[in-house]
């Protein structure tokens, strides 16, 4: 009999499942998505080979969930995040500094062709779809509040997310919050905002801190997300936006 590693059974399967999230997650850092079995994914997690499959049919099935599950958990940190500031330009600070402060633990930088899914890759161009309104909504209102001369087209936020796909944070912290500086200058920059605006960094988003914890339950769900997409103009939920 299987060891429950729970106090209960539901919490045994969550607790597996993060497990197999993790072992994935570290495996993607070493291996392309097309070479990593579940065999692998197993040994890594320490599940039985035959147990993984109560959870997930195949490796696709287990990235997807994967995929969703880091999605909800970046919605809630960034909404949480953005309500430090109603100053549209800060509020796009905030999206660039999460962006680069949150792609090691949320961003898969999978090698892979998602046509070759067993399963269909809609819900990953759904996160694309979002992403693209919230960036948006984001240059939008800082277009409209007369903050940058760049109004939002597709091209636009093409290359603000493709700048930041390129970026990756040192371990100093000093050179971190440089990058993060240098990174922010750029992209308000293209977008027209003034030297004199790009050089003032409210504190406020400057001490933010992104906090991440896999254990909070209450992560957003999907119509919470779509609400406040609708409502407070953003509501990020995925970091993978290169969907193809």
């Amino acid at each position: 009999m299987p060891k429950i590693i729970g106090a209960t059974i539901g919490e045994h399967r969550e607790m597996t499942r993060q497990a197999l999230f993790s072992a994935l997650t570290s495996l993607l850092k070493e291996y392309p998505f097309d070479q990593i079995t579940m065999s692998q994914i197993s040994r890594r997690a320490n599940v039985g080979r035959t147990a993984i499959y109560n959870h997930f049919d195949d490796k696709e099935s287990m990235l997807l969930e994967l995929m969703s599950s880091a999605t909800q958990n970046f919605t809630r940190v960034l909404l949480e995040a953005l309500q430090v500031t109603d100053d549209p330009l800060q509020k796009l600070r905030i999206y660039i500094r999460a962006q680069l402060e949150l792609k090691k633990q949320f961003h898969l930088a999978v090698s892979m062709n998602i046509k070759s899914f067993s399963q269909p890759p809609a819900r990953l161009r759904e996160h694309a779809k979002v992403i693209h309104q919230t960036m948006f909504n984001l240059i939008n209102d800082a277009h409209t509040a007369g903050q940058i001369s760049q109004a939002p087209t597709r091209q636009t936020i093409s290359l603000v997310h493709g700048c930041l796909a390129g970026q990756s944070l040192p371990d100093s912290e000093e050179a971190r919050e440089q990058v993060k500086i240098d990174t922010e200058a750029f992209i308000l920059r293209a977008l027209g905002a003034s030297e004199e605006t790009i050089a003032w960094i409210d504190p406020v988003v400057s001490d933010l801190e992104f906090v991440f914890d896999e254990t909070r339950s209450d992560s957003i769900s999907e119509g919470e997300a779509s609400s406040a997409l609708e409502n407070q103009t953003t509501a990020p939920r995925c970091p993978v936006t290169a969907i193809g």
